[in-house]
């Protein structure tokens, strides 16, 4: 929205006035001398002597110097003061930190004010003012129709119409933005839900798959151990049934021999001593000595 489509309904300082008599400073600032009026006020409200219209005065002074910041500091302390007019030491406060084109604090002085009294239009229109800089085109559009509402006959009606016209325009186009919006997010939110839907159905899937591998590694591990036990069992077995087989095989023979022996040994007893020879049988005995030829 183009700033030469805004229009320029704005500051108006308020005060609400003295009531039974003007101090110096009071007076100072009536004939338009703000220099000499601040520094009256400042003693006035320093010394106790301050009529409650005092801090406003101040502050509308400060804005008359061109010291915003002093003039919101004025007509914060005039806030904290009992008695004060807090409607229009909001609205003045607004005033200043609009020019000092702080509109966000501007909005929150202005609807302080309305706070204080929602018949203060004035203080609705600068509050339009101040969304409409801020580009918070809703909330500008619904202040102006209702300022409109309130005070049908204001000189400026005509522009706010052109305002408000615009402003229509303006806010359909960002609802239906805004709606487009939402619907892409709400697309893009379906399909993000469903990417994780898939993710968390994969993730699943390769959990249950790791799970089915890790028990089949687990079953193979076990009968491989399995096998192994029943081997080295079957070995050992086999082992023992050699050895017994060697343990009988030596028994055998010895067993064998024993025999032998024991064979031997009855046959040499059943043997006829009377058979037994000297070897001399066969010799020829001679009674005479030989004679030697």
């Amino acid at each position: 929205m183009k700033k030469n489509q805004l229009v320029a309904v704005f500051l108006i300082f308020y005060y609400s006035g003295c009531c039974f008599g003007e101090s110096t400073g009071e007076s100072l600032f009536k004939q338009n001398k703000s220099e000499e009026a601040v520094i009256f006020l400042e003693q006035e409200i320093e010394n106790g002597t301050a009529s409650l219209d005092a801090h406003n005065f101040l502050g509308l002074a400060y804005c008359q110097n061109g010291d915003f910041e002093k003039a919101v500091n004025a007509f914060e302390r005039g806030l904290r003061t009992p008695g004060t007019n807090k409607k229009v030491l909001s609205y003045n406060q607004g005033n200043a930190f609009f020019m000092q084109k702080d509109y966000a604090n501007a909005v929150k002085c202005y609807s302080l004010s309305l706070a204080a009294d929602k018949t203060f239009y004035k203080a609705m229109l600068n509050r339009a003012n101040a969304y409409l800089i801020q580009e918070g085109y809703e909330n500008a559009l619904k202040d102006y129709s209702n300022y409109i509402l309130a005070v049908p006959d204001d000189p400026q009606k005509e522009e706010i119409l052109d305002i408000i016209k615009v402003l229509t325009e303006e806010v359909d186009k960002l609802i239906e933005e805004r709606r487009i919006a939402q619907e892409a997010e709400a697309e893009q939110k379906a399909e993000e839900e469903r990417l994780n839907a898939a993710r968390e159905q994969m993730y699943a899937e390769e959990q249950q798959s790791l799970l089915q591998m890790r028990e089949e590694i687990e079953r193979k591990s076990a009968r491989q151990k399995e096998d192994a036990e029943r081997r080295l069992a079957e070995e050992i077995e086999f082992e023992e049934k050699l050895r017994k087989i060697e343990e009988e095989r030596k028994a055998m023979e010895a067993e064998r021999r024993r025999r032998i022996l024991e064979e031997v040994e009855r046959s040499l007893q059943n043997t006829d001593s009377t058979s037994l020879t000297s070897g001399t049988e066969d010799l020829i005995e001679y009674d005479q000595e030989s004679e030697l030829e």
